[in-house]
């Protein structure tokens, strides 16, 4: 991660948003008859055609799907093989985590090559995470606070955006569910998802004896 001792995550994701799967389906169609029906029907026209689309639909609050839980962030894109590879085990330990109500989010960080693409990418082969929309600036910025220049990457974070590991993807290869316990003891999470009081005081004390001492 490049030097800024001013960096956080959650400054960077004020007003922002990430987007599910839901946003990429199709909006409901629907024909509604004119308010003068028979002038129009007169007149040979056809009944009005509107799309009802929640501007809303498919879009979370940034900082809200991060907060109190595990955080990885995954750097990814479907013209990689090794992605195509690594995505399932991903998305495995995705749903078995979320079978055990563990507090872990994963953020899709498109490398792909159009919105397309992207897209494709996410609706057929991610879990049920969540996406930084495409060409959205804060894709580029974390690719430069967190140096990735190649994928897959999944780096493990916690929501101030401080590393706990850069090797998420070979600790989800060895360890599987065992990697994310390690995850969340290091984040300070207790098993409900909030943080663990003691441990905060704790790491708090021991930062005030490296101070002082």
């Amino acid at each position: 991660m490049t030097d800024d001792q001013e960096f956080n995550l959650t400054d960077l994701l004020k007003d922002k948003f990430f987007l599910t799967k839901e946003f990429f389906e199709k909006p409901e169609v629907v024909e509604e008859e004119p308010d003068d029906f028979e002038y129009s029907k007169n007149q040979n026209k056809e009944p009005v055609v509107k799309k009802l689309v929640d501007p809303n639909r498919g879009k979370v609050e940034a900082l809200p799907a991060i907060q109190n839980r595990v955080i990885g962030l995954y750097f990814s894109a479907g013209w990689c093989p090794p992605c195509q590879q690594f995505t399932p085990l991903l998305k495995s330990l995705h749903e078995e985590l979320e079978e055990r109500k563990c507090p872990f989010q994963v953020v899709f960080i498109s490398f792909d090559k159009t919105e397309n693409d992207m897209e494709e990418y996410f609706t057929e082969k991610h879990g049920d995470w969540l996406a930084i929309p495409f060409k959205d600036p804060l894709i580029e910025e974390l690719k430069s606070r967190y140096e990735v220049n190649a994928v897959p990457k999944l780096i493990i974070v916690q929501e101030d955006g401080e590393v706990i590991t850069t090797k998420g993807r070979k600790e989800v290869q060895d360890r599987g569910y065992l990697s994310y316990r390690t995850w969340r003891q290091n984040v300070n999470l207790v098993e409900g998802g909030t943080l663990n009081p003691q441990r905060k005081d704790k790491n708090s004390e021991q930062s005030t004896e490296n101070v002082t001492g």
